[in-house]
């Protein structure tokens, strides 16, 4: 579950001081314009196009955050899922979309296929034909050569990195004894996985088997004893994103939250993964007969971009 990097910035102001600000910056991108030497059409243009903006900006805020009261309000009554329109769109879902059957003969092996990079491929390849080149273009002057060689050598290591820096061996260490029972869980386990590319990329999954839960995420990977599970919440994340104070749009992300108390811990410890809205409620219903029933929960966040 990555987000965009938070910049250190202070407070959001209120949205009506922002406007007064908005208010103010618009007649001095004309004065800007002009003493930068631009025409009167270009700067009457300019400030036009920023009053737009700046204006579609707080109506969309203004907006969402009436929304936001609605959403709120569905989330905490536990309407947000029990609608006829969303129970449909769920239905037809399913249907197509239906939990996965692992077909790898190993958990390791299903485990590096979903953790597999393309763009280590890319740069072993590019590696190879970095160092061809070298080898093959002996009319090259020597330094150009050392180069193609160097770039080979260093493509080589970044590909390799990128293909084996992974969670899957210390997860598979970690198991210890327990490796064959959690591996014949998984294998015989339903998979839900998701994907999300992009500023947000994320790698996430859950394997329900018969003992075991298995989760992940890109940069780890968790085993849960069933019996050790006490409930399951599902979360709804909403992102505001703003730029310089500047509204620019807002993301949902939908989570599935595993709360275990595992040996040797006196609180129970909180495990969460993003799969989208409708995966969340499949891993949420086969989890249930080890659950005990809970509520809908709603977090938001304001990041700059």
């Amino acid at each position: 579950m990555s987000s965009p990097k938070k910049k250190s910035e202070p407070e959001l102001p209120p949205l009506k001081r922002r406007i007064a600000a908005y208010i103010i910056c618009v007649p001095l991108c004309f004065i800007l314009g002009k003493a930068k030497g631009f025409s009167n059409v270009f700067c009457i243009c300019l400030t036009i196009a920023v009053a737009a903006a700046l204006f579609l900006s707080a109506f969309f805020e203004a907006k969402s955050k009436r929304k936001d009261e609605e959403f709120t309000k569905a989330v905490r009554n536990d309407e947000f899922h029990n609608n006829e329109e969303w129970n449909e769109k769920y239905s037809a879902y399913v249907l197509k979309n239906d939990f996965q059957q692992v077909t790898a003969n190993s958990m390791r092996a299903d485990l590096n296929r979903r953790f597999f990079k393309p763009s280590g491929a890319v740069w072993l390849t590019a590696s190879v034909l970095f160092i061809a080149a070298a080898i093959i273009c002996r009319a090259a002057e020597s330094d150009i050569r050392a180069v193609l060689a160097v770039s080979g050598i260093i493509s080589a290591m970044w590909g390799a990195f990128k293909l084996l820096h992974t969670p899957v061996s210390s997860f598979i260490a970690n198991c210890g004894e327990k490796l064959p029972e959690i591996e014949r869980s998984y294998l015989n386990g339903k998979m839900l996985t998701y994907r999300k590319n992009g500023e947000h990329a994320c790698n996430s999954g859950i394997n329900i088997g018969g003992n075991y839960v298995v989760m992940y995420t890109d940069s780890v990977i968790i085993c849960l004893d069933k019996n050790e599970i006490e409930s399951v919440n599902k979360r709804v994340t909403k992102t505001k994103y703003y730029g310089n104070d500047v509204y620019t749009g807002s993301a949902f992300s939908y989570f599935i939250v595993v709360n275990a108390k595992e040996q040797n811990k006196e609180e129970a410890t909180h495990y969460q993964i993003e799969l989208n809205e409708y995966q969340v409620q499949m891993a949420y219903e086969a989890l249930a007969v080890s659950s005990s029933p809970s509520l809908l929960s709603i977090k938001e966040n304001k990041e700059y971009t």
